[in-house]
């Protein structure tokens, strides 16, 4: 799925697994519906990893919205409910 046709949660998902698996060692097989729990993410590294997507999309997510979230699909379609485009 390229990022020109995919849905903006879709693309979403993408850059945030990309930075998952290059910035927060997430393993390469990493799905988008793998938990967070499963990834071995606590909630410092789900603080840092809301800091990094905040920055980097310039739009707020907290920690607790990704724990709540649990998974990157689920993450991206709160970010993409909230204009964010990748």
């Amino acid at each position: 799925m390229t990022t020109a046709t995919a849905t903006p949660a879709a693309a979403l998902t993408e850059v945030i697994l990309d930075v998952l698996v290059t910035k927060y060692e997430a393993p390469a097989g990493t799905t988008p519906d793998t938990e967070f729990e499963r990834l071995g993410y606590d909630s410092l590294v789900l603080v840092e990893v809301a800091v990094d997507l905040t920055r980097r999309f310039g739009v707020e997510i907290t920690d607790d919205e990704l724990h709540q979230a649990g998974t990157t699909a689920r993450a991206a379609r709160v970010l993409a409910d909230r204009g964010v485009r990748a």
